[in-house]
């Protein structure tokens, strides 16, 4: 849900009806997964996106007429010349896959499904939004929100809201969204995660372009620094946090958790002695160190405790994809890269080379719900 905030926000501003287009289902090449989503006004597109730009002028269109009776499934087929709806209309497209689209006309409300995971991620909780999207039509654009909390709203009832809630649990519990048959329905699992959390140690100027990207994609980024936290604040006006703390002190000083991206950008051996040593046993998702591979070698090497081979598979150093990076902005994109092939749980490698499709969807859990 990248387009979450700025779906949110369009909806405060918003007069009149909407709708809400999702990406429920995808086969073959698409340009976005599955939980993807669009809101429009009847003057147009108002945020989000559910293709690079050839799907979303047409749903635009005819969203509105198409969702005058309720809910509606659309199925773009681009695998030969054409695409067909499930009612049968057809449109001339482009690419090389089929991407399911549900419309429904959006009913903002405390129960609302965006709202809901909205307030998970402002808590820094993951939450799942499962939507029925073929099935009876009485409960096609149904939903089940689940907290990780144990909090649940929605629409759904008897033995498929048990099915619906218990593939709800299985995706929270894998971290991953996929959609397909559930209780009798075809249902998207969509698990929505809090914004990942980047802590850069440091404050050079190679800081800023990072923070600028990291935040671009919705990421939350805090910058540790021994400087005045005013001075931190006018340098990284992007960061969502900042942190004035000594080397020694710094990483007590700072939320860290199994989520949590943490770079070493402060150019200081000294620095990077008191932090690396303090930030190798913590639980981090990556552990990234700035510099050629000698110098962080030296560091370990220097440690009183030689690092175990689970806090060498998180550490990354040097850090960053093999781009032929040189300049601020260009390591930059290089760190962000990888970070994002992290959290991706993908390798980073050339797309030529790979042989799945891009947005292959992840399977449904192991146990048959349906």
């Amino acid at each position: 849900m990248k387009d979450l905030d700025a779906i949110l926000r369009a909806r405060q501003h918003a007069r009149g009806p909407l709708v809400l287009a999702t990406v429920v289902a995808v086969s073959g090449s698409s340009y976005r997964k599955p939980g993807a989503h669009m809101l429009m006004g009847e003057e147009g597109w108002l945020a989000g996106g559910v293709s690079g730009g050839c799907l979303e002028a047409d749903i635009v269109r005819k969203a509105f007429f198409w969702t005058s009776t309720g809910p509606r499934l659309l199925r773009y087929d681009s695998t030969g010349d054409n695409a067909e709806d499930e009612g049968g209309l057809s449109f001339a497209l482009g690419c090389n896959g089929v991407v399911d689209v549900l419309l429904e006309r959006f009913e903002p409300g405390p129960a609302e499904a965006l709202a809901f995971a909205a307030e998970a991620r402002r808590a820094g909780r993951r939450s799942v939004v499962a939507t029925v999207y073929r099935g009876p039509t009485n409960v096609v654009g149904s939903r089940l929100l689940v907290g990780e909390d144990g909090t649940e709203a929605g629409d759904l009832s008897g033995a498929l809201r048990d099915a619906v809630r218990e593939a709800a649990r299985e995706a929270l519990e894998a971290g991953r969204t996929w959609s397909g048959p559930c209780g009798g329905t075809d249902v998207l699992v969509e698990v929505v995660e809090p914004p990942h959390p980047l802590v850069i140690f440091g404050s050079g100027f190679d800081v800023a372009p990072v923070v600028t990207q990291a935040a671009g994609l919705g990421w939350h980024v805090t910058v540790v620094a021994d400087r005045p936290a005013e001075t931190l604040r006018r340098r990284f006006p992007q960061a969502h946090a900042v942190v004035s703390a000594k080397a020694r002190d710094a990483v007590d000083a700072v939320p860290l958790s199994p989520r949590t991206l943490a770079v070493l950008m402060t150019h200081s051996l000294p620095q990077d002695r008191e932090l690396l040593p303090r930030l190798l046993p913590r639980a981090l998702r990556y552990l990234g160190v700035l510099g050629p591979r000698a110098r962080t070698e030296r560091l370990l090497a220097e440690m009183a405790s030689p690092p175990t081979p689970a806090q060498l598979e998180k550490l990354h150093a040097p850090m960053g994809l093999d781009v032929g990076a040189e300049g601020a902005e260009e390591i930059a994109l290089s760190v962000i890269a990888e970070l994002q092939a992290v959290v991706a749980n993908r390798n980073g490698g050339k797309l030529r080379e790979r042989r799945a499709p891009i947005h292959s969807e992840a399977p449904p859990p192991t146990r048959k719900l349906a």
